[in-house]
């Protein structure tokens, strides 16, 4: 990246907040600061001062500056109807995943969790509600109930002392029960996101992904059964994927009571173990610039790049062809205002998204 990219003097290597503030303070002094790959001008070359150790005690941590962030809050709401009300805002409260799927990358944090304490992200909640009128959260975080006792602890302090705030959170099949989500639903949870990936259980298990699709079927009834909206996360062209498990992975997702999808385009990155032999699989357009899971650079073996956009574009509108959908949408007439508000504001791109698949992008 360096080498083709002249105006890169420096790299951080791994989590960058000790990192990058010793390279402020010390910028000339770049080979005492652990951490860090540079450009060493006098020998022209690059050179790396190693990994920085994972000590970094995130409660430590200073909330991030939000007020420096122009048009904060508004001009960062959430995607529609995935939240009741506005303003809303996003927030990370755990770094890493302890699992080992395949496709994950883990260049920043290993195989390490780590999070910050139930009283740290009750008290970084109530900032944002005091500080921005936040009314509603989207936790970004992997595993944000990976660790149980903490979950115990903030669902506590939120039911015993209301901010008048809702959130979103991402949950592992593995971790859901009926204990956890009465009390998530209790501290205002308002949607779970969960990674089912492929609807292939074949196709799972060749990417290291240890769930069982039957399993994971009735931790999204439980879901439903607790009052709380499910959110499933799929991915697209994966190595040694079919049409036949495409049309698998359509047939779960339209089997389950999930209100909302997400189906990302597959990217391999360095850091995922099957990023190593990826090019045995398919053809692999390694382009930076659009390495964002919106586009099909990895294009699997028997498949077209055409023939990957054409099947994406009809799995979306197959979705929002079936009345439960469309029913469940005008509910949110009620359940969410402001994401139609924003939806009627942008009709005209939504339209074109649904005959292109291309994403629009609303305010």
């Amino acid at each position: 990246m360096m080498q083709k990219h002249g105006v890169i003097d420096y790299v951080v290597v791994g989590e960058g907040e000790e990192t990058l503030a010793m390279l402020m303070k010390h910028k000339g002094d770049a080979k005492n600061i652990t951490g860090l790959i540079y450009r060493d001008q006098a020998i022209d070359k690059m050179v790396a001062t190693g990994r920085r150790p994972q000590t970094l005690d995130l409660d430590q941590l200073p909330y991030p500056a939000y007020e420096k962030l122009k048009g904060y809050p508004e001009r960062y709401s959430l995607p529609i109807f995935n939240y009741p009300r506005a303003p809303s805002t996003s927030a990370i409260s755990s770094r890493g995943c302890p699992y080992s799927c395949s496709y994950c990358d883990r260049s920043v944090f290993q195989k390490s969790y780590r999070f910050n304490s139930a009283g740290y992200v009750y008290n970084h909640m109530r900032h944002l509600n005091q500080r921005f009128g936040i009314r509603h959260i989207n936790f970004y975080d992997d595993q944000f109930t990976f660790n149980q006792k903490r979950i115990q602890e903030l669902t506590d302090m939120l039911s015993e002392n209301p901010l008048g705030m809702t959130f979103n959170c991402a949950v592992r099949a593995e971790h859901v029960n009926p204990d956890l989500l009465k009390r998530l639903k209790i501290a205002g949870c308002w949607m779970i996101s969960l990674g089912i990936e492929t609807g292939d259980q074949n196709l799972l298990h060749s990417l290291n992904r240890k769930v069982n699709l039957n399993k994971l079927a009735q931790r999204v009834r439980l879901i439903k059964d607790a009052g709380i909206r499910v959110k499933g996360l799929l991915m697209m062209g994966l190595p040694g994927e079919t049409e036949e498990s495409i049309q698998k992975t359509r047939e779960f997702l339209f089997s389950l009571p999930v209100d909302d999808f997400n189906l990302t385009k597959f990217t391999p990155f360095p850091g995922a173990p099957v990023y190593k032999n990826i090019r045995n699989y398919g053809e692999f357009n390694e382009d930076w610039s659009r390495m964002d899971c919106m586009h099909f650079l990895f294009i699997p073996l028997g498949f077209t790049r055409k023939r990957l956009e054409e099947l994406h574009i009809s799995f979306y509108r197959q979705h929002f062809k079936r009345p439960r959908v469309l029913l469940d949408y005008a509910a949110m007439l009620w359940r969410s205002p402001d994401s139609w508000r924003r939806f009627i504001i942008n009709l005209g791109s939504f339209i074109r998204f649904a005959r292109s698949g291309k994403r629009f992008s609303g305010n």
